[in-house]
């Protein structure tokens, strides 16, 4: 008789949930560097837009394109200061994500664990048969050779 697990569909199903754990968690650490790239973008974007308002200023511009420029800065800042609310949301949304796939991920190895336990229990008692077995068939013929 072959080894059977009769918590095995149970098994599968801890399974798939740590794989969907896992693979929401793996989303939000895409969208956590995608934004950190863009935070970083913006962050580029203000350090050019005020070294090139530093020399318009130095070389004489309009009052109107100074205007233009700070209000270009100031939109950039609060698209930095959105992104940084959405960046922080992320990360405790990571943080939410981390504590279910560790839970999930427990009930699994739990169950696997189990398992395990179960099989070498099983493979013992095979062996302990067969030998008995060998032991039995051992004795009849030393039974009948006398």
């Amino acid at each position: 008789m072959a080894f059977r697990f009769s918590l095995a569909g149970v098994l599968k199903l801890r399974e798939s949930i740590e794989r969907r754990e896992y693979l929401a968690l793996e989303r939000v650490h895409m969208e956590i560097a995608y934004a950190e790239a863009q935070l970083r973008e913006v962050d580029e974007l203000r350090s050019l837009l005020v070294e090139r308002r530093q020399t318009e200023l130095a070389a004489g511009i309009p009052a109107i394109q100074l205007q233009g420029a700070f209000e270009q800065e100031l939109a950039l800042e609060h698209r930095r200061d959105a992104m940084k609310l959405k960046l922080e949301e992320l990360v405790a949304q990571r943080q939410e994500h981390v504590k279910a796939y560790e839970l999930a991920r427990q009930k699994r190895e739990m169950l696997d664990d189990l398992r395990a336990r179960q099989l070498d229990a099983y493979l013992r008692n095979r062996a302990k048969r067969e030998q008995s077995a060998i032991d039995d068939l051992f004795l009849s013929r030393r039974k009948r050779s006398d």
